[in-house]
């Protein structure tokens, strides 16, 4: 069981936001968080084979459909981070975008094989661009795990997609703490136990929120280098 924690509206901000002391002297932990974020595989059931037969829409609220009545089934959660670059400074205008299974595991994408059902009330794709801080925030369910093909189970996580400016596109994912499949998962463990610890995301609970609760996830971009 996942303990949750009460923190103030105060509290998301300090988790979100590097103060100004840190940028101009990041410490050794925050200078480790702030290095390229660790890759992972973009996977088979991206934006681009989507159920054309379902609206597209691109927003940070995947728990609304147009044109839907009910809600989404799983728990709903708040996913918000700060883009970066190496030095820790804030990314302005870089575009993130997420997609993922939903509650049951199943994808929108029409390759999906997954006998799972699909959930008409959850749109499985979002975007969002950063403000002047770096920031980006969505709204979302929880996702479920999956079985693939070789007999093993993917554990719930977030595909990300982060580019804009004069950075190399980054492409990773969001993973949940706690969860059983994370520990056997093939692409987790294609990557060092420090990396996997910046994937994997533990829960907060908002203050005044009996309903929602709060991953931070943040995400370092290398900029592009001329070639000599």
């Amino acid at each position: 069981m996942v303990l949750h924690r009460q923190i103030s509206r105060r509290d998301v901000l300090r988790a979100v936001l590097v103060s100004g002391a840190a940028l101009a002297v990041p410490s050794l932990a925050l200078a480790e968080q702030c290095r390229e974020t660790p890759r992972q595989d973009e996977g088979p059931f991206y934006l681009n084979g989507f159920d054309r037969t379902r609206p597209v829409v691109h927003n940070n609220d995947l728990t609304v459909v147009p044109g839907a009545t009910g809600k989404p089934d799983g728990e709903i959660i708040q996913v918000t981070g700060r883009v970066t670059d190496e030095e820790c400074r804030p990314v302005k205008g870089a575009m993130v975008e997420i997609w993922q299974a939903n509650a049951r595991g199943r994808y929108t994408h029409v390759a999906d094989p997954n006998p799972a059902p699909k959930d008409p009330n959850f749109l499985g794709f979002g975007e969002a661009t950063t403000d002047a801080d770096g920031k980006y925030s969505f709204k979302t369910i929880k996702p479920g795990a999956y079985p693939v093909p070789g007999g093993w189970v993917r554990p719930p996580h977030i595909h990300f997609k982060v580019y804009g400016g004069f950075f190399n596109m980054m492409v990773t994912q969001m993973y949940f703490a706690g969860e059983k499949y994370n520990r056997d998962d093939i692409l987790l463990s294609s990557i060092s136990k420090a990396e996997r610890q910046r994937l994997i995301v533990e829960p907060m609970r908002p203050a005044g929120s009996s309903t929602e609760n709060l991953y931070v996830f943040n995400v370092a971009l290398k900029p592009f280098r001329a070639r000599s």
